[in-house]
């Protein structure tokens, strides 16, 4: 792996943490909840170790057992998209339960304030992943899923 392209993905994992953090600062505001920009950046510190962790399970785990298997690509991609979508719904509850336990708000206020966070952060990693093609010449990067959780 290029230690550029290491450098850039550290430095993308350092910039979405702030911009989640100023977000969800500005969601809480927005929600008239008690707000602060330690609060926001102590929620989503905490949100993407895990999620770091998790990502970092499944990319030491799954290779081993395809192989075992004996899978084909079709059926690794296929498996790789129900992991993904599966990813994606825990990301929403495991930020639901961190939101909750920092602003101390009831589940509905926080599973929505998970979700948007979410989906936002899809759309800006769609926009950073094409930027990373535009001036780096590389669509996906080996490291960027590993710190960019699904």
């Amino acid at each position: 792996m290029d230690p550029t392209i290491i450098l850039v993905d550290i430095a993308i994992l350092i910039i979405i943490l702030i911009l989640r953090a100023l977000y969800t600062n500005w969601l809480a505001i927005k929600l008239k909840w008690e707000s602060s920009f330690r609060r926001g950046f102590l929620v989503n510190l905490v949100w993407i170790i895990i999620l770091v962790v998790i990502s970092l399970l499944i990319i030491f785990i799954t290779p081993p057992i395809f192989i075992e298997f004996g899978l084909i690509v079709d059926e690794i991609n296929s498996i790789y998209l129900i992991i993904s979508f599966s990813i994606f719904i825990i990301n929403v509850i495991i930020g639901t339960f961190i939101v909750h336990s920092f602003y101390k708000k009831e589940f509905w206020g926080s599973l929505v304030v998970s979700i948007i966070m979410v989906i936002s952060e899809r759309a800006i990693m769609l926009i950073i992943n094409v930027c990373i093609y535009i001036f780096f010449g590389q669509f996906l990067t080996e490291g960027f899923y590993l710190f960019t959780p699904f």
